[in-house]
């Protein structure tokens, strides 16, 4: 590679750094302009009371309008990294058809964040807001894997399983979760494990929330069984070090869920729950990346 393309690649990851970092960043702004009560701090889109800026005595209005101004950030981030792939590769790929595919989603995701305004915060136009932006997550993670994480292994079929079940039980979780907050459901349950005084819910919110604290333990489980078989057959790759980490981020997510009750639902433990759940997806779709198959990364071996 020329020292001319080794610049090129150096800006591009740097730019893919961010775009991962502002995947992660973006629904934690939201979760936090969610759980402040700030969804509808702006009443219009893509404008803030008919002006590009919020008004500086509303707090409401500053924390959407924050949320709406990282978005704009993290689509010039994805522009950049997008143009600097093509750079690179000069062709439609791998890499380059994740990019261009994040920066559509992206743009899609930003006008559903307008009909949720206009909507009235809808509920089920919510889960897609949402589930649209860890589908983004998803693809920036794996851009910037493919590039930087090289398999070590021929990992088995077994490995790859767990893993894909993994990640599908976090994106559930994740889903499952801003569904039961969106049902008006995430303060019905005053405490942990169980729901209530009662051994059992009582009604049908008490029962969505119960719901998702089951599929969380799933998760649970699916880290340990991860970890265990990576690190019995596979110690020494990068997919077991991922793995670690994997399996303390996503404790971490289960036990901060534990403490929102106990906290009296605080604005900081929602906000971390959440934060915690989006690097656990992202770290759940970086060992996917990290247990694939040889052939899958050859036409990398150019960089």
């Amino acid at each position: 590679m020329s020292n001319k393309n080794k610049e090129k690649r150096k800006v591009f990851l740097i730019f893919a750094v961010l775009a991962c970092f502002f995947s992660f960043f973006q629904p934690t702004c939201g979760a936090f302009t969610r759980v402040t009560g700030s969804g509808d701090g702006c009443p219009d889109w893509p404008t803030c009371f008919g002006s590009w800026f919020p008004p500086l005595n509303d707090i409401n209005a500053i924390i959407e309008w924050s949320h709406r101004t990282s978005g704009t950030l993290f689509g010039l981030v994805s522009i950049s990294v997008l143009i600097f792939s093509f750079l690179i590769y000069k062709k439609f790929n791998n890499i380059t058809i994740i990019y261009t595919s994040a920066l559509i989603l992206i743009v899609i995701v930003g006008g559903i964040g307008g009909i949720v305004v206009l909507s009235d915060l809808d509920p089920a136009i919510r889960t897609l807001h949402l589930a649209g932006a860890l589908i983004i997550a998803a693809l920036m993670t794996t851009g910037i894997s493919l590039e930087t994480i090289r398999p070590e292994s021929n990992f088995g079929n077994k490995i790859k399983f767990i893993a894909v079940t993994s990640a599908i039980f976090t994106l559930v979780t994740i889903l499952s979760g801003a569904y039961m907050v969106w049902q008006q459901a995430g303060a019905v349950c005053y405490k942990w494990p169980l729901c209530s005084d009662y051994l059992l819910p009582k009604h049908s919110s008490q029962w969505i929330h119960m719901i998702h604290r089951i599929i969380s333990i799933g998760l649970i489980y699916y880290l340990f069984i991860i970890n265990y078989n990576l690190m019995k057959y596979y110690p020494s790759t990068i997919a077991s070090k991922i793995g670690k980490l994997f399996l303390i981020i996503g404790l971490s997510q289960f036990f901060s869920g534990a403490l929102i009750p106990l906290t009296e639902f605080t604005v900081w433990s929602r906000t971390l729950h959440l934060s915690l759940a989006t690097i656990t997806w992202m770290l759940s779709v970086a060992i996917i990346i990290s247990v694939r198959d040889y052939k899958i990364n050859n036409q990398y071996k150019q960089t």
